[in-house]
C-alpha cells in the first residue's frame, strides 16, 4: 500500500515537471530536434549551378529558408539516397554548406512550382546520413529567376 501511495506522489511530481517547463528549456528541445532548422549567414557557403551567391542574395535565401513553411518530411530507404541527391527530372539544386549546432552539414534546395525540397546530408558522419522534407515559401520556388537577375 505504501508502495502505491509513494509511486503516485512520485508519478504527480513528475507529471507536474513535465508540463510546467520553463518555455527557455522548451524551445532549446525544439530546436535541437527540429527537421527543419533555422541556419545563420555567418556559417553558410552557398552555390548555385556552381557558382558562389553574392552576399545580399545568400542574406536573401537564408532569410527565406529560415522562415519558409515546413510541409513533410520523407523517409528515406536504405539504398535510396542517390534518388534524392540527384533526381533524373529536378532541378539544379542550391546547395548550402553550414554548421547547426555540432554537425556540418550540406543541404540540397531543389526548387518546383509549388514546393521546395530540401535534402540535408551530414558530411561528417561514417554513411553520410540523408534527411529529406518538403517546405513552402514562394521565393525559394521562385530561386533560379531570381538568381539570373
Amino acid at each position: 500500500m505504501v508502495w502505491i501511495v509513494i509511486s503516485l506522489v512520485v508519478f504527480s511530481l513528475l507529471k507536474l515537471l513535465v508540463t510546467s517547463l520553463p518555455s527557455g528549456v522548451v524551445e532549446r528541445l525544439f530546436r535541437r530536434y527540429a527537421v527543419h532548422a533555422k541556419v545563420t549567414s555567418d556559417q553558410t557557403n552557398m552555390t548555385f549551378q556552381g557558382r558562389p551567391l553574392d552576399d545580399q542574395q545568400k542574406f536573401q535565401v537564408i532569410q527565406y529558408f529560415n522562415e519558409a513553411t515546413f510541409i513533410e518530411r520523407y523517409y528515406i530507404y536504405p539504398g535510396d539516397e542517390e534518388r534524392f541527391l540527384h533526381p533524373s527530372d529536378g532541378p539544379v539544386p542550391l546547395t548550402m554548406q553550414t554548421k547547426i549546432g555540432k554537425h556540418d552539414i550540406t543541404l540540397f534546395l531543389f526548387h518546383y512550382d509549388d514546393h521546395v525540397d530540401v535534402v540535408r546530408q551530414y558530411t561528417h558522419k561514417p554513411k553520410k546520413k540523408l534527411t529529406a522534407y518538403r517546405l513552402q515559401s514562394e521565393p525559394l520556388q521562385t530561386f533560379q529567376h531570381m538568381a539570373h537577375a
